[in-house]
């Protein structure tokens, strides 16, 4: 699973392993280290949530997925979960949760846990 950042807009690339193990365990997450007992983790859980939520417990990014809508969008071509989440200072927070796709200048092996059928035909766009 891929993490990306930017102003109030997280994004989260799932493989297609990634969504086997959601689907078993509920959840699917990593760490990035930085020495010592430091590590920031970023997580995407599924159960009985109202709606696509965002949380930040125990340094960790947590994404929430109702699991009915976890479920219709696995097994479906539909590409992308997005969800404008309010903040209290009147700000919103974008999240985006998408099926991840091969980059151009990867090998034939490393696109089989990709989403490669479900990428545009256009060459340019990776």
């Amino acid at each position: 699973m891929k993490f990306r950042c930017v102003h109030n807009s997280i994004r989260l690339r799932v493989r297609k392993s990634d969504l086997d193990l959601l689907q078993e365990e509920g959840k699917v997450g990593d760490t990035v280290g930085f020495g010592g007992l430091h590590a920031f983790g970023f997580c995407l859980e599924t159960g009985a949530f109202p709606r696509i939520q965002a949380v930040f417990e125990g340094g960790q990014i947590i994404v929430r997925v109702p699991k009915a809508q976890s479920e219709a969008w696995i097994h479906s071509e539909e590409v992308s979960l997005e969800q404008h989440q309010p903040l209290d200072n009147g700000e919103t927070l974008e999240i985006l949760v998408e099926k991840d796709f091969p980059c151009r200048h990867t090998t034939e092996s490393n696109r089989e846990d990709t989403f490669f059928e479900l990428a545009p035909e256009d060459p340019t766009v990776c």
